[in-house]
């Protein structure tokens, strides 16, 4: 055999071998770490992929993470569904479903406000490592609740509301091993979807409220979709083509203004002073003072004749002045309600 039979065959191998190489299938995939984490717990992922150069995970509460192999850490109990996707290719997405306890047994809600009729299941959380005995008891109102699977002594309980505008409480008693802890929610249930009132404070922290025609849901910190509130500009309106700027109002005022809303229907602006929160007229007539504490910022919602401001105190709400004459009448006052004591709020929004 001669040299250049020699070279042809090897050359022949070296390439039957990377054509070889280039149909081997790759795997992406991960693992984690304990593989029943507790709240506040770190948990560590391990990239367990053989292929890939760069890396999308998304935890499930709106943390993400372009590590290898990342760690994080869940501030609440509950179900997270985890994915990793690999060189931004779609088809090269693994995802696993991940369950955070709680060292302290409680109930876990899939919703907290509910329509009539619609299918809850109401689960309780716990931590339990020593496989110690658990036995569990919810008290739940049977004369409005229909338990269509599990019961009052599983794990979880099924079923439906059959009433409607009002709120309900369910209980649990959880005893691990010699143990007993119990805890309590409130239900708010309703006949029809409410809008919703979502809140950030100036620590960056979101909050969730959904309103009601005379029922407040009581406010709860959100891990959902920021988008709506990181959108939200409190600073400027547009009004008959006209775009109002916070530092640009000498018409109105030679004060400092922090905030401004227009509400169109009424014709009327909103602004947040120093010294409180203000009504005007969009013609430009006189400030009226409709508070006297430092508000952090304000919300108009004409469609439903709402005004939503925020101070130390918490979150308010009452309805839009309508007089002709910026005049707050007594009756107008007394209708102004806390609708939730947050944090001191720098942006809200309202949504459907």
């Amino acid at each position: 055999m001669n040299k250049r039979t020699i070279l042809y065959v090897l050359l022949s191998l070296v390439v039957m071998i990377m054509g070889l190489a280039s149909c081997q299938k790759h795997t992406y995939d991960f693992s984690y770490s304990p593989t029943s984490p507790k709240a506040g717990e770190k948990v560590s992922f391990v990239n367990q992929s053989d292929a890939g150069e760069n890396w999308v995970w998304k935890f499930g509460d709106n943390g993400q993470s372009t590590l290898k192999s990342p760690t994080h850490i869940y501030t609440t109990s509950g179900t997270y569904v985890v994915e990793l996707m690999v060189d931004s290719n779609k088809n090269r997405k693994i995802s696993h479903v991940l369950e955070v306890l709680d060292s302290i047994p409680s109930i876990n809600l899939e919703s907290d406000t509910l329509q009539q009729y619609t299918p809850l299941t109401i689960k309780a959380s716990l931590y339990n490592p020593t496989n110690a005995t658990v036995t569990y008891k919810w008290t739940i109102d049977e004369s409005i609740f229909v338990i269509t699977a599990g019961s009052l002594s599983s794990d979880s309980v099924t079923g439906y509301y059959t009433e409607f505008d009002r709120t309900t409480q369910v209980g649990l008693e959880i005893t691990v091993g010699e143990k007993t802890t119990t805890d309590s929610r409130s239900i708010v249930l309703t006949d029809k979807l409410a809008p919703t009132l979502l809140m950030q404070t100036q620590m960056g922290d979101m909050w969730r409220q959904r309103i009601y025609d005379g029922i407040f849901e009581d406010a709860k910190p959100y891990h959902g979709d920021a988008s709506v509130i990181n959108e939200a500009n409190d600073t400027t309106a547009e009004f008959n083509g006209v775009l109002y700027d916070i530092d640009n109002m000498p018409v109105l005022t030679d004060l400092d203004v922090n905030a401004l809303q227009v509400d169109a229907v009424n014709r009327k602006l909103y602004l947040i002073l120093d010294d409180g929160l203000y009504v005007a007229n969009a013609n430009g007539d006189a400030l009226t003072q409709i508070t006297n504490i430092p508000a952090g910022t304000l919300l108009v919602d004409s469609e439903r004749n709402s005004l939503y401001w925020s101070d130390a105190y918490g979150v308010w709400m009452m309805p839009l002045v309508t007089h002709p004459q910026n005049v707050i009448s007594e009756q107008q006052l007394g209708k102004i309600k806390n609708v939730n004591e947050v944090p001191v709020v720098s942006r809200m929004v309202l949504v459907d």
